[in-house]
C-alpha cells in the first residue's frame, strides 16, 4: 500500500473520530435539561481529544506555526482531570459543583498560557514534555480506575447496574488507548496509520456503548441536589470517618448515635449521613453494624473467645440486642453467624 494512500486512509478514519467526538461533544453541553453534571466532564474530554487529534489531520495537508501545534497538544492536560471528575461525578452525583475542581485543570491553562516556550522541533525537551501530556492522563485514569473499583459497593451503582460496566469499558479502553499511544510515540510499535486511527476506535467503540445503554446520560433524581458539599470536602470527611472507625472503634460503644459520631468528627448529623450514604451507599445504622459484623466475626477467630457464645461477642461488639445483631450479621455476611462460626470450626479441623 503506497504512501498516499495510507495517508488517505488516516484522513478518512481520524475524520470519522473527530467528527463524532465533536459532534457529542456538543451534543451533550447543549442538552442542559437533561443532562447530570457528569456529562460536563465527558463533554470536556470529547473536546480535548477531538481538537487535538484534529490538529493531527489538519497538519498533514498544512503547516500550522509550533507554538500553534504546542498549543493544541496542550489540551491533552484536559483529558485526565476530565475522566476522573465524569468518573467522581458519575459514582457521586448528588455532590454540588464548585470551583475546587477547577484546580484539576490548572496545568492546562498554565501550559497553554506558556506554550511558545516550549520548543515543538523534536528537542529533549519537547520528547519530556510530550512524555509528561501522557503519563498525566495515564495517571488520572489509573486513579479513576482504582476510585471506581473501591466504589463498586456503593449504592449508586446497585440502583444503576449498567453503569458500572459502563465506566469499566471507558477507563479500560482508556488506559489501553494511553498505553498505545505512548508506545507509538516512542516508535517502539511502527504503527503505520497512527494515534487518529487509534483515536477513532476508541469514539466508534464507546459510541456503540452509549447508544445501547442512553439511560446512562440522563438526570436521575438527586436526593442531596441543593446540598452544599463539595466532592473534596465529602471526600475528605468520608476518610476521616473511615480513620475513625478504624484506629478508635467508636462503634464497640453501645450507646453510639449518628449525633455522638458527628460531634467527634465535628461535622452537622445532617452532612454526616448524606456523606455516609452517598459515598457507602448505606444509612447510619447498616454503616456501624457493618463494622460491628466485622468485629464479631475477627473475634470468632480469637482462641480467647473460644468457648464464648455469640450473643456475647456480640455484646462486646456494640450490638444492644441480640435480634438487631442477627439481621445484622445476615445482612452484611450472607449467612447467620452460626453458620459462620461453624464453617470457622471446620476450616480449623
Amino acid at each position: 500500500m503506497s504512501a498516499a494512500l495510507l495517508q488517505q486512509v488516516e484522513l478518512l478514519i481520524g475524520s470519522i473520530g473527530v467528527i463524532l467526538g465533536l459532534f457529542f461533544s456538543a451534543l451533550i453541553a447543549t442538552n442542559r435539561q437533561s443532562q447530570p453534571r457528569a456529562n460536563i466532564f465527558l463533554a470536556i474530554y470529547l473536546l480535548a481529544f477531538s481538537l487535538r487529534v484534529g490538529k493531527s489531520l489538519f497538519h498533514n495537508y498544512f503547516s500550522i506555526d509550533p507554538v500553534l501545534r504546542t498549543f493544541f497538544l496542550t489540551t491533552l492536560l484536559g483529558v485526565g482531570p476530565s475522566i476522573w471528575l465524569y468518573v467522581t461525578c458519575s459514582l457521586s452525583p448528588t455532590v454540588k459543583r464548585n470551583r475546587v475542581v477547577l484546580l484539576h485543570y490548572v496545568p492546562f491553562f498554565l501550559f497553554a498560557s506558556f506554550s511558545w516556550l516550549i520548543p515543538n522541533n523534536g528537542s529533549w525537551v519537547f520528547g519530556v514534555f510530550y512524555n509528561f501530556l501522557i503519563a498525566h492522563m495515564f495517571a488520572y485514569t489509573l486513579f479513576s480506575l482504582l476510585r471506581l473499583n473501591r466504589s463498586r459497593d456503593s449504592k449508586i451503582l446497585q440502583d444503576n447496574p449498567a453503569l458500572a460496566p459502563w465506566l469499566y469499558h471507558f477507563l479500560t479502553v482508556n488506559l489501553i488507548f494511553l498505553l498505545l499511544y505512548f508506545l507509538i510515540s516512542e516508535m517502539v510499535i511502527p504503527f503505520y496509520i497512527g494515534i487518529s486511527f487509534l483515536f477513532s476506535s476508541v469514539i466508534i467503540y464507546l459510541s456503540f456503548l452509549a447508544f445501547r445503554k442512553p439511560a446512562l446520560f440522563k438526570v436521575v433524581e438527586e436526593k442531596y441536589g441543593q446540598s452544599s458539599v463539595s466532592v473534596a470536602e465529602a471526600t475528605q470527611l468520608i476518610q476521616r470517618l473511615l480513620h475513625l472507625m478504624e484506629v478508635e472503634k467508636p462503634y464497640l460503644d453501645a450507646s453510639l448515635s449518628l449525633s455522638k459520631l458527628s460531634a467527634q468528627l465535628d461535622v452537622s448529623t445532617k452532612i454526616l449521613s448524606q456523606v455516609i450514604n452517598q459515598e457507602e451507599g448505606l444509612n447510619y445504622s447498616q454503616f456501624v453494624s457493618k463494622y460491628r459484623v466485622e468485629e464479631v466475626k475477627r473475634l470468632m477467630t480469637l482462641p480467647a473467645y473460644s468457648n464464648m457464645t455469640i450473643a456475647a461477642m456480640a455484646y462486646d461488639s456494640g450490638f444492644s440486642s441480640i435480634s438487631t445483631f442477627n439481621a445484622a450479621f445476615k445482612r452484611h455476611a450472607g449467612q447467620t453467624a452460626k453458620a459462620y462460626r461453624k464453617e470457622l470450626e471446620q476450616e480449623k479441623n
